[in-house]
């Protein structure tokens, strides 16, 4: 996706400057002081110029004096550069802390329709490197181009005092050179945009890379994974040497612009001294505003450019920022009341692509205290129903209650309170044991967390290890087994205790040993609450109340295990398939036992 050229140049800059708007003090701090900084170059040329005036004339008090003044100056410089360096440093951390903050936090109120359809790579490369860039820019460049600009314009203001003939003559030469400047830098903004973007594809394909490592090993895809990040990084390197010739043309520039001006002013000063037109004094002064002009309309272009770098970095990360939460607003969901239902489908349609219906026109009700399971072919949408009624994606069609309300109507944080989801993929945060069962920041008492792990039938297992429920389950809990990650991720829904109890396919990837503990402690969870079942292995759900077949987005067919198989449609092809497949395994591992 392009972002280049969403929006000018300054748009993205005026918006982070609404980040700087809290720490206005410490930037009128920073501005001030480069101010002073800047008045105190000048100031200590006009001191010099008076110390050699009264070298030259014999003067000793006014020698004396021009001396106490440069200490004075020179002094004063040094408290102004300590106050620059240190309200620079408070606004900006604190700038960049805000602006983490708000992204990050705003990364977490997206729907997870937006994030599904982006790398994690693309985030972080937002969150880091374009970071650092506005940082420093806010740090370092915002004000030295603040501080250039004001000196230069002081030098020019005077240097026409003292001598508007030289000054014209300078100053022509330094408008040309910064036009040219200024005209190369022009399209660094879209560089920087679209090397945000390689470094984002660069990020994912390396977290790629580390996450699936096991699978690529296995596979002998180093070389294809290797090939792909060589590819990517040439591409990158080629942004990037876009950047820099164009900005080693500009330092070009700045070169001819820094030395062009004092070799004209050197000439045409002397013939201006010759005509007794410019005193030797003043063409010291000169010579030092001159310095002053043209180191500051040399680093101006390269400022801009970096201004203009920063701006393409803070649209990337404004692209972000841009896009729409999920929905904050809306009632508190009501207490779950004996007659109203706890999940009521009516009529629901959803397509992911907006093309092909996943969903077409479902319609069931879930009453309080009964399981319902869904089952059916991959694809056939069982998992969506459960991304739908956790508000994770909207649906287009029909209307989904929960307790009687409009999914639409509420409040999705508030919603999900009432709702545990335990899920195939079980994901635990690197912390401990006892943080991932809690999962809370609210702080929990560990009996809670035992009891809840005992119903899970993981307690004896955490017991036995050496730090127990201080345990660090590692990234991801790559410590613990499938069947350890599934009972915790049970134990967190116990420890919820919401009355609505959602499990999509909890055991379908366990071993036999592993999924009859799971099963128990699922079981166990299940009693005296409202459940909605999606499961592979059909022996899962034969007690459910309910069952609800899906086929192609559809309820193909709904019933009791009894009634299903007495239909001789869907489910009894599938139960059938199941136990002839599963009795095939069985033979084949007693013929390999013989």
């Amino acid at each position: 996706m392009q972002i280049a050229n969403r929006q000018s140049t300054y748009s993205p800059i005026r918006r982070l400057f609404a980040f700087l708007r809290p720490y206005r003090f410490w930037l009128a701090v920073k501005l001030l002081s480069t101010i002073i900084m800047a008045a105190n170059d000048i100031l200590l040329v006009y001191i010099i110029n008076l110390l050699f005036s009264s070298t030259l004339s014999e003067d000793k008090s006014g020698l004396v004096e021009s001396v106490y003044w440069l200490i004075a100056f020179i002094l004063i410089g040094a408290v102004v550069n300590f106050f620059n360096v240190y309200a620079s440093g408070r606004y900006s951390a604190a700038v960049a802390r805000d602006l983490k903050n708000t992204v990050g936090e705003h990364i977490n109120r997206l729907p997870i329709s937006y994030i599904d359809s982006r790398h994690s790579g693309d985030f972080s490369s937002r969150m880091t490197s374009g970071m650092n860039d506005i940082e420093r820019f806010i740090n370092t460049d915002l004000a030295s181009l603040v501080f250039h600009v004001f000196r230069v314009t002081i030098c020019i203001a005077i240097m026409f005092y003292m001598n508007w003939q030289l000054t014209l003559f300078c100053f022509g030469m330094v408008l040309l050179m910064a036009f040219l400047s200024g005209t190369i830098s022009r399209p660094l903004g879209k560089y920087s945009a679209e090397v945000q973007q390689e470094m984002a594809r660069m990020n994912t394909v390396v977290q790629d890379t580390i996450g699936g490592i096991h699978m690529i090993k296995a596979y002998n895809l180093t070389e294809v994974m290797y090939k792909k990040c060589r590819q990517l990084l040439d591409k990158l390197m080629g942004s990037f040497l876009r950047i820099e010739k164009r900005i080693a043309a500009i330092g070009s520039v700045s070169i001819f612009v820094q030395t062009a001006p004092l070799v004209g002013f050197f000439l045409f000063g002397g013939y201006l001294v010759k005509q007794d037109l410019l005193t030797i004094g003043a063409l010291l002064a000169f010579v030092q505003f001159i310095n002053y002009l043209v180191q500051g309309m040399g680093d101006i272009p390269s400022q801009i450019g970096r201004f203009k770098m920063t701006a393409g970095v803070a649209d990337h990360l404004y692209e972000l920022l841009d896009q729409k939460t999920e929905r904050m607003e809306g009632k508190q969901p009501q207490k779950l009341v004996p007659e109203a239902a706890a999940i009521e489908f009516q009529d629901v349609s959803f397509s992911y692509d907006g093309k092909s219906k996943v969903l077409d026109g479902i319609s069931f009700k879930l009453e309080q205290g009964k399981t319902i399971a869904l089952v059916g072919a991959s694809g056939s949408g069982k998992s969506t129903v459960f991304k739908l009624i956790t508000g994770f994606y909207d649906y287009q069609g029909g209307c989904i209650r929960l307790c009687g309300e409009p999914l639409t109507d509420l409040q999705l944080s508030a919603a999900r309170t009432l709702i545990s989801q335990v899920s195939q993929d079980t994901f635990l945060f690197p912390g401990s044991i006892a943080e991932n069962i809690a999962c809370t920041d609210d702080g929990y008492k560990l009996e809670d967390v035992e009891r809840a792990a005992k119903q899970a039938n993981i307690h004896e297992f955490i017991r036995a290890l050496p730090e127990g429920y201080r345990t660090l389950v590692g990234e991801r809990g790559v410590k613990l087994s499938g069947g350890q990650r599934q009972r915790i991720a049970i134990a967190r829904a116990i420890m919820k205790d919401a009355p609505i109890l959602l499990l999509d396919e909890a055991t379908s990837a366990l071993d036999t040993e592993s999924e009859k503990f799971v099963q128990e402690a699922i079981n166990r969870m299940m009693r005296n609450r409202t459940v909605l079942v999606v499961a592979h292995r059909l022996s899962t759900v034969m007690n459910a109340d309910c069952i609800l077949v899906l086929h192609e987005g559809r309820i193909a067919e709904s019933g009791t295990h009894a009634e299903l198989l007495a239909q001789n449609g869907i489910y009894q092809r599938l139960y059938h398939n199941q136990a002839d497949s599963q009795t095939g395994h069985s033979d084949q591992m007693a013929q390999e036992g013989a």
